[in-house]
């Protein structure tokens, strides 16, 4: 669980309370909490509701910050009960920053806001063969406090997403993750989504873009009504 924990730091510290910045919207939802479901997957389980997952993701999580749903991989979700004491890949969680609620966004917000808070975390963009071509070779490349943008789309309806590369371990220059950042709009509400994939060359950043992405337009389809 070690890797699960400094992961979801990372993704959690990334996200700054931006929906409130006066160029975003000054409009606001007549209700703060919006109930959002969470979709059955194939070849993920949510476990946020079991009680030794819940208890390993709040105990590190951020004050003001709500997990809504943990996506663990079937292979990971048999072990959950040794959740505590095994690493893992291939996840995806869901959350939202409570001050955020009350602002209401439309869909066009989304790339401005991911523009502020990439502008705010100092991510610096990078072609994905360069990236690829120096992860390895250049222990500098990438530090746990300088994360690399390899792409930003938006493909999927409602969501802006992004891919990037993050070191999470300041001494161990091998390990290296892919995680698909999501901003997501639910009924007006900025929400969260999170993927994860231990990094292994093109191949795991191109499987990490089609799990995001089937997860991700998953949760929008639960969520259209």
């Amino acid at each position: 669980m070690r890797k699960a924990i400094i992961i979801l730091l990372l993704g959690l510290i990334s996200c700054k309370d931006t929906s409130s910045n006066s160029n975003i919207t000054a409009e606001l939802n007549e209700t703060e909490r919006i109930n959002i479901e969470l979709p059955e997957l194939n070849n993920w389980s949510e476990l946020y509701s079991y009680e030794l997952v819940k208890k390993r993701f709040d105990e590190n999580s951020n004050s003001g910050t709500t997990i809504i749903g943990v996506y663990l991989n079937n292979e990971t979700a048999k072990r959950k009960d040794s959740i505590d004491y095994i690493d893992f890949t291939d996840y995806c969680l869901f959350f939202i920053r409570d001050k955020e609620q009350k602002r209401k966004i439309k869909d066009y917000d989304l790339k401005r806001i991911f523009d502020i808070q990439m502008n705010k975390a100092s991510v610096k963009a990078i072609e994905v063969e360069d990236a690829i071509n120096k992860a390895y070779s250049d222990s500098t490349f990438i530090t746990a406090d300088k994360p690399y943008l390899l792409q930003e789309y938006s493909k999927i309806p409602k969501t802006y997403s992004a891919i990037k590369l993050i070191k999470p371990y300041s001494d161990d220059h091998s390990y290296i993750v892919v995680y698909v950042y999501n901003l997501i709009n639910i009924k007006n509400h900025l929400v969260y989504g999170s993927y994860y994939l231990d990094f292994n060359g093109m191949e795991s950043v191109e499987n990490a873009r089609m799990n995001n992405d089937l997860i991700i337009s998953e949760f929008i389809k639960a969520n259209e009504k």
